[in-house]
């Protein structure tokens, strides 16, 4: 999903049907033009940015009463994750619900709306030395209700784990229009249900989330890096398993293959020409403690056979981890076919060594973690005109091989055709999970107004 100008102008006449319903309910200021949004290049009838929860509830009861279909919107940095839609008649963008509502720093607490960007968090929760450790691409864009909806991560997840690990109280919208709360503003909360898990990584498919309480951790004080080339990947793999299993570990250990680290334009004049393995080591902390963790670190990949070691400042370590983090999800560096695989960490070696990507394509390994990334930048499968079925096989592919080894794939980046051909989550839940999923969304979201199709099994 794309989105230009975060103010797009206001003054183009409301043609659609809905638009006219909408801006009859909450103001014609509340409804945009749709021009500069689309989901898997399908531009929605209409368009609405409430000003305050009390319209977010307004828009979902107006949407149960006509059946209208509704798309939550964030930063749209990876609104296009799922199936294509089965249709959307309104995206509900909730970019004006941004505040930090309640920041307590010696609770070591704090709760935001979920339109908020996480760069903007991250500067209001810097006053108070706290952090809550949520990774996402493009974060001066990105909200927090994006980053709950979709579960995302980034290189520290090793270290700091998942969005919904941080996640203490969440209020939301259902279906219906009514206003929900979950957990609380307090680390030690045991109150009704914990709906918290529930509702991160759904994508937007059980309720619309207003606003998010989180557990803060104190931000560090220093940050620094390295980087160590391998002259294959395997041997950088086999490296980074040893380093991962050290008392010293940095929060971050990424194995990248030569394509991925031309494509995050990394500048190390050093490293050698015939490299095609790389370690990226991501360390923060005290002071002290970080240049231990980077110079141990460093001892442990030199003795594992590295041929060289490139130490990276903080402004250097930070710019790196998010240039990871971005990878795929801008117009430069989005591939033509792109998978994320999760698998038991100690099975990473044996699965990238079955899967021989061809050249050109991309990986990056999270050792610690068990995550992979795979980017085809060069379509492999334009000759002869097998463009989608050549997709459509080596989707099903690498399938079978993380299946095999215990594993799961999701397509993240792939052409609409590729798309309507697959489901991007197939595999993610058994059939019994998948029934238990499907009653839950009938339980939450009875008419399936929200984000239809779009989930796993097509919820």
């Amino acid at each position: 999903m794309s989105r230009g100008d975060s103010s797009p102008p206001r003054d183009k006449p409301l043609t659609s049907p809905i638009s006219q319903q909408l801006a009859g309910l909450l103001g014609a200021d509340a409804v945009l033009p749709t021009d500069s949004y689309s989901i898997d290049d399908v531009v929605p009838p209409a368009v609405v940015q409430p000003g305050d929860r009390k319209g977010v509830a307004q828009v979902m009861r107006w949407a149960s009463q006509t059946g209208a279909k509704v798309s939550p919107y964030g930063g749209g940095i990876l609104a296009g994750l799922g199936n294509l839609p089965d249709r959307i008649d309104v995206v509900l963008d909730l970019s004006r619900l941004n505040r930090v509502t309640d920041y307590q720093p010696a609770d070591l607490t704090a709760t935001v709306e979920a339109g908020i960007a996480l760069e903007d968090m991250r500067r209001e929760l810097a006053h108070g030395e706290k952090l809550a450790p949520l990774e996402a691409p493009f974060p001066g864009r990105a909200t927090i209700g994006g980053i709950l909806a979709t579960n995302c991560s980034g290189p520290l997840r090793f270290a700091y784990g998942l969005p919904r690990d941080w996640l203490i109280g969440v209020t939301v919208v259902g279906a219906g229009g009514q206003e929900t709360k979950s957990g609380g503003r307090v680390v030690k909360n045991v109150t009704g249900y914990d709906l918290n898990k529930l509702y991160t990584g759904s994508l937007g498919t059980l309720g619309v989330i207003l606003e998010a309480s989180f557990k803060l951790t104190p931000r560090a004080e220093a940050r620094a890096g390295l980087a160590a080339s391998f002259p294959t990947l395997k041997e950088a793999l086999s490296a980074g398993r040893s380093l991962v299993s050290q008392v010293f570990v940095p929060q971050g250990v990424q194995v990248v293959n030569r394509a991925s680290a031309e494509r995050l334009n990394l500048d190390l004049p050093n490293l050698p020409s015939g490299a095609d393995g790389l370690i990226l080591a991501l360390a923060e902390g005290r002071p002290r403690a970080t240049a231990r963790r980077v110079e141990e670190s460093a001892s442990v990949l030199s003795d594992a056979g590295a041929a060289n070691i490139d130490r990276l400042q903080e402004s250097d370590t930070v710019s790196l981890a998010q240039r990871v983090t971005d990878l795929g999800w801008d117009e430069q560096t989005r591939p033509f076919l792109g998978l994320k695989i999760d698998l038991p960490p100690s099975v990473l070696e044996q699965f990238l060594d079955a899967l021989q990507p061809v050249a050109g394509t991309g990986v990056i390994a999270d050792v610690g973690f068990g995550t992979v990334q795979v980017f085809h930048w060069v379509n492999p499968f334009a000759q002869g005109g097998q463009e989608i079925d050549g997709a459509v096989a080596e989707i099903a592919r690498v399938r079978a091989l993380a299946r095999s080894l215990g594993g799961t794939v999701v397509v993240e980046h792939c052409a609409k055709p590729v798309k309507a051909a697959i489901d991007v989550w197939e595999g993610c839940a058994g059939e019994s999970e998948l029934q238990i999923m499907r009653r839950i969304k009938e339980k939450f979201d009875p008419a399936g107004l929200l984000n239809p199709g779009r989930f796993i099994g097509r919820i």
